[in-house]
This record gives C-alpha cells, structure tokens and sequence, in this order.
C-alpha cells in the first residue's frame, strides 16, 4: 500500500516545477490575452468596440486602469447578458472607470 502514495508525490513533486515554468509566459503578455478575452468573451462584433476594447487593454497595460476592475466587470457583464454582454459591460465599465477617475 506505500507505493501509491509515493507515486503520487513523486508525480506532484516532478510536476510542479513544469507548471511553474508554464505559468511565466502566459503572464509577460497577459494584456494581449486581455484583449482577446475580451473581444471573444464580451462577442465584440462591431469596429467600434474592438477600438473600445483595444483602449481598455492599453490603458490596464498602462496602469491606468486596474486590471482587477475590468475583469471583474467582464464577468458580472457574461452574468448579466449571456447572448451579447458587451453593451452591459461598455456601460458599467464607464461606470466604474469614472468612480475612480479614468475616462473612457
């Protein structure tokens, strides 16, 4: 009955480091994958809003907008609306952007 448990840590111990490692790339370029997700989750459909979502990822890369708020909007916005959720998100995210004195 010990080798299976020792299996198990010597396969969680030899993993870990190979998803640490996984973890780094997907970080450097997290503000691109933010505008893909957004445009894809949110429906984008119109040129507009790819310009509207464009200036929400340079202005998170830029530190002028927290990242947490826009995804926090993006996942309130797929709660609300599922079929086409990116007026609801365009609205808040105006919203909450200007609380904290962004415009958009």
């Amino acid at each position: 009955m010990r080798p299976l448990p020792l299996a198990v840590a010597l396969t969680l111990c030899s993993a870990a480091p190979l998803a640490a490692t996984a973890a780094e790339p997907a970080a450097a370029g997290s503000v691109v994958d933010l505008a893909d997700r957004l445009k894809a989750g949110l429906r984008a459909r119109q040129p507009d809003e790819f310009a509207f979502l464009d200036e929400v990822a340079a202005r998170v890369r830029a530190g002028e907008l927290p990242g947490t708020l826009v995804d926090s909007t993006f996942v309130w916005a797929l709660k609300r609306q599922r079929k086409y959720p990116y007026p609801a998100f365009e609205r808040a995210l105006r919203i909450q952007a200007g609380r904290i004195g962004v415009e958009l």
